[in-house]
């Protein structure tokens, strides 16, 4: 058998060790990520209108008009996280995709396509808290109502994006020992919890909101476990079972 063939060249060629400076961009990376949760928690509380007077969509003009005029500056500042938490999401799939390819390279492609989309979900309700902030300008009452209805049920359309990336990631993570079996069996509740937000009823949208609580557990799990182990024992069975021979 060449070496080329050989199963424990293949092995290494995939988890040779990353040059120490790389190593170190990688860890800053995933860290970044790790601040996606309260990034976007943050923000989404700043965000809901319900935060600062108790209106509806059926509330009257003044009230609503009064609720823009209060939440302006909240507005501006729950875009502005809003925005950082998806550039963090963004920034950790590099980390998620060097760790992932370990265990396939078309499973972290798949899951990197997710959290793409997640993140541009994130921006998308940057962009909705600035609109608020124009309409309280020009004290638009029916914008206000338009946006209350529109935060309550684009929120859900995270909840797609999130599934294909930490269900992605966890089949990738399970296999070649890309991921600590703690974070896989985290990700397998993910999975399920994500898959619960398409029964109708179900709080989509908060599903999709705290969808970022898997991006900044395994985050901090790239920035601080490596696979070497994992790596190293799926290299020595295929060499026991060859010297069997």
């Amino acid at each position: 058998m060449s070496a080329d063939d050989d199963p424990t060249t293949e092995t290494a060629r995939r988890s040779g060790d990353d040059a120490p400076q790389d190593r170190l961009i990688l860890r800053v990376a995933a860290l970044v990520g790790a601040a996606s949760f309260p990034l976007a928690m943050i923000g989404s509380a700043l965000s809901d209108p319900n935060s600062y007077a108790e209106v509806n969509p059926g509330s009257s003009d003044t009230q609503l008009l009064a609720m823009l005029s209060d939440s302006r500056t909240e507005q501006l500042w729950a875009a502005t996280l809003q925005a950082l938490a998806a550039v963090a999401v963004w920034v950790f799939l590099g980390p998620l995709w060097q760790r992932l390819r370990r265990g396939s390279e078309w499973l972290a492609l798949l899951a990197v396509v997710g959290g793409a989309v997640a993140g541009a979900a994130i921006l998308f309700w940057a962009g909705h808290s600035l609109v608020a902030m124009v309409a309280a300008d020009f004290e638009d009452a029916e914008a206000a109502r338009f946006l209350m209805v529109a935060g309550w049920e684009t929120a859900r359309v995270a909840v797609a994006p999130y599934l294909v990336l930490v269900g992605a990631a966890t089949l990738a993570g399970r296999r070649g020992g890309a991921l600590p079996a703690g974070i896989n069996a985290f990700g397998v509740v993910f999975v399920v919890l994500l898959a619960l937000g398409f029964v109708p009823g179900s709080p989509a949208g908060l599903l999709g909101t705290v969808g970022s609580v898997w991006v900044t557990v395994v985050a901090l799990a790239l920035a601080f476990t490596h696979p070497s182990d994992g790596d190293a024992h799926e290299a020595q069975v295929p060499a026991a079972e060859e010297d069997a021979d």
